[in-house]
């Protein structure tokens, strides 16, 4: 019996490599859907502090991002956070040709520790695009 389901589970394994599409091929059909998420850092970040980046993770099934504004905590400043975040979302509006945006959530500041023990603030915002 043992012998029996190591067969049948092999030939599954087997039969999952012998029709298994490669990526590549899926990307060629006209009706491929892109599913991942975009990872962009925009040129002009519209920052004055120096130890500010911005980060913008797109999706573009849902037309969904998720912005990210990080800097030291020590020089964070929530209204210079918002409005960074607010600028970089109207660039990115215009570059890729949507109407406006909506917001999913409410906009959060989170605080870390990284392993070089400084501390950081995050400043998060999630948004939808309308086209």
């Amino acid at each position: 019996m043992k012998k029996f389901i190591a067969i049948v589970a092999a030939l599954f394994c087997f039969a999952g490599f012998a029709f298994a599409d490669e990526l590549e091929e899926l990307q060629k059909d006209p009706n491929y859907v892109d599913l991942s998420t975009r990872v962009i850092i925009p040129e002009n970040q519209h920052t004055t502090n120096k130890t500010a980046t911005v980060q913008i993770e797109y999706t573009p099934l849902t037309d969904e991002a998720h912005i990210y504004y990080q800097c030291l905590s020590v020089s964070f400043d929530q209204g210079e956070a918002m409005n960074t975040v607010l600028e970089c979302l109207d660039d990115f509006k215009k570059e890729n040709m949507y109407y406006n945006y909506r917001y999913l959530r409410r906009d959060n500041t989170k605080f870390f520790k990284d392993d070089k023990n400084m501390k950081w603030a995050v400043y998060h915002s999630y948004v939808q695009f309308i086209r």
